[in-house]
């Protein structure tokens, strides 16, 4: 597995359009999976900005989680976030450069309408256009850049900045697990980061894990999630939230009140976040977090696949907030979470970075 990656740019090196046609004729040769993981710059740096106004070390924020579904809607995504008053975003799926969002720059776009900075990591490199509905609607649009990855938005500086693997990589490039077209470079990962605070540094962390696993390998993700985390960070004042993918929870039995007071028996991963003293009864508010999307077939019940988790703060307030325009138009088939964060409780923390991130 790639080690833990913090180096930063202002603006990420994207493969060429020839560097992407040599990986599609390489679909399948693991040794050039391995090249190109370790040669790419995209695949080995963040994209870091700064937000323009940044606003004071807060004792109280508002953290949202969002698997945005490639940001293809910006500026009502924005209002919507907007609305809600966040602080912080932990956002997953999102794009650069690719037809099915308009080749537009998501992340960028997204944080400039919010006033906000980012910093963003490739978790793929995405070789086709999408998924068979998008792929039906923009096959015959080259992706300008074809990144797709996972991003922190931030009112506040963030520090730093980290890109977590969370395994080898090489599943959608070498095996193809679903054999439906879409042929892609990386592997699952967090995107990570610090923001000071008058109790010392807040550890932010964006985790997207992967569909194709099962729950043992989600507990596996966890495990390598925390150590990462912990060995980076310390074990201090910490939210993460993401696209867990947590799909065992649904067995059409159970109330969505009962997971949330009880997932670990069909979702071991929450044994594992638990052993590391997090919680997500208080920052969760048990409610489905997925929606019916176009084109796509519909799962009922509909399910518990993403979430926020804290440690060491008081967190309050919890909320899904469905994926809608103002206007009500469509967003993402994930709806929004969010939680108030408040830190006048957290042990006060010295401020201080592992000796690879100084």
């Amino acid at each position: 597995m790639r080690p833990v990656l913090t180096q930063t740019v202002s603006e990420m090196e994207t493969p060429s359009a020839a560097a992407r046609a040599e990986a599609i004729a390489n679909g399948g040769d693991a040794a050039f999976n391995a090249r190109a993981q370790a040669q790419w710059p995209c695949l080995n740096t963040l994209e870091l900005r700064q937000p323009p106004a940044p606003l004071p070390a807060p004792q109280r924020l508002t953290v949202a989680a969002w698997n945005i579904e490639r940001c293809k809607r910006v500026e009502d995504s924005a209002e919507l976030l907007r609305s809600l008053g966040a602080d912080v975003v932990l956002a997953t799926e999102v794009d650069i450069g690719m037809a099915r969002s308009g080749q537009r720059h998501t992340v960028r776009d997204l944080a400039e309408a919010l006033g906000m900075g980012y910093a963003f990591g490739t978790e793929f490199v995405e070789l086709g256009t999408g998924d068979p509905y998008e792929t039906s609607l923009f096959a015959d649009i080259p992706n300008t850049h074809g990144l797709h990855g996972n991003a922190i938005l931030s009112r506040y500086p963030l520090e730093n900045v980290a890109l977590i693997p969370l395994d080898a990589g090489g599943m959608w490039f070498v095996s193809q697990p679903k054999n439906d077209g879409q042929l892609r470079l990386g592997g699952r990962m967090a995107v990570a980061a610090q923001v000071a605070t008058p109790h010392g540094p807040l550890t932010l962390t964006a985790a997207h894990y992967e569909s194709e696993s099962d729950a043992a390998g989600r507990a596996a993700d966890t495990r390598t999630l925390i150590d990462r985390l912990d060995s980076t960070y310390g074990t201090g004042p910490t939210v993460i939230g993401g696209d867990l993918n947590t799909k065992s929870l649904m067995d059409g039995i159970r109330t969505y009140a009962n997971i949330l007071a009880d997932p670990a028996p069909h979702e071991p991963c929450f044994d594992v976040f638990e052993s590391h003293s997090f919680d997500w009864r208080g920052c969760n508010a048990g409610l489905p977090t997925t929606r019916a999307a176009p084109g796509k077939p519909v799962n009922y019940p509909l399910w518990m696949l993403d979430w926020l988790f804290t440690r060491g703060v008081a967190a309050t307030d919890a909320r899904v907030t469905p994926a809608l325009s103002a206007a009500g138009q469509y967003l993402s088939d994930h709806e929004l979470l969010t939680c108030r964060i408040d830190m006048t409780g957290a042990p006060r923390v010295r401020a201080q970075a592992a000796s690879h991130l100084a």
